[in-house]
């Protein structure tokens, strides 16, 4: 009797026991947890300073561009824990972060931890998520503001990866095949004040350049050779879209004033050329 009393109490407790080990191995199950998300990256897009869409065929070299990408997630209605994904952004060969920009105004800083560093021959940025990335998140992108370094061909890549590095929250991705974009590029050399053309009978200059942003024209200046005859002189921004024209009649001119108006800050490009096309001069143009 006394025997099977023990082998019961045995019983009751190894059950008891065994109860607390399940509830405590559940808790820590709990408290790692899992987040089902869609974390996703948009389609590049290079700006100048001002905003004005650039085509990314017609880079120039030192030429400032802003460069942003659109982040999204979607995380049905929970936060991407923090430590579990990391931002890559590769510049490509032919582009670098412009010297006075700040990594930490990169855009989201409030959530990624930005680091450069360069890898196989190209800068490449990365964003640690630091803080918890908000369910559901739209409308944000990464800002960088960046210059072309040398003329040539390469791609900006960027990939939105999920590592679970440093979380005690595992992060599944619901869709991979949007985590990655890219650009492909090209970088021109840049465009002097003075262009000379093959035949070399003509030097023009554009004066003042830059101009502050209340001058409304400028003068093109003749440093070698003249101007006789007809001609279209036009304004083009830096990828090439026109902007106004103009047909003048200049008799032997050294020197004529052309009217830009009223255009925001960038860089633009003036074009002359006569009626035969035997002359023709690009300038490149800066309005601060």
């Amino acid at each position: 009797m006394k025997f099977n009393l023990k082998i019961k109490s045995l019983r009751f407790k190894w059950l008891f026991f065994s109860s607390l080990l399940a509830i405590s191995l559940n808790s820590i199950g709990q408290n790692r947890g899992a987040v089902m998300a869609d974390p996703k990256l948009g389609k590049i897009e290079l700006t100048d300073l001002t905003g004005y869409v650039l085509d990314p065929a017609n880079l120039l070299e030192d030429q400032l561009i802003r460069l942003k990408i659109p982040v999204e997630s979607a995380s049905h209605g929970k936060p991407i824990p923090a430590g579990s994904c990391k931002i890559k952004i590769g510049f490509g060969s032919k582009l670098m972060l412009d010297s006075q920009f700040n990594l930490n105004s990169a855009g989201i800083g409030s959530y990624f931890k930005w680091t450069s560093a360069i890898n196989s021959g190209q800068l490449q940025v990365t964003g640690e998520l630091i803080n918890p990335l908000p369910a559901d998140l739209k409308s944000v992108s990464i800002d960088l503001r960046v210059k072309g370094t040398t003329e040539g061909n390469s791609t900006i890549t960027a990939n939105f990866l999920i590592t679970n590095h440093r979380t005690s929250i595992i992060l599944s991705d619901e869709d991979g095949a949007n985590n990655a974009t890219s650009l492909s590029y090209k970088v021109s050399k840049n465009i002097n004040q003075v262009a000379v053309m093959p035949d070399g009978d003509l030097k023009l200059g554009v004066f003042p350049n830059p101009a502050t942003k209340d001058v409304k024209s400028v003068v093109i200046k003749v440093a070698q050779g003249k101007l006789n005859g007809k001609y279209k002189v036009s304004l083009l921004d830096i990828t090439g879209k026109l902007l106004n024209a103009k047909d003048l009649q200049l008799n032997f001119a050294t020197n004529f004033a052309y009217e830009i108006g009223n255009i925001v800050g960038g860089q633009y490009l003036i074009k002359v050329v006569n009626t035969d096309g035997t002359q023709s001069r690009v300038l490149k143009f800066e309005k601060l």
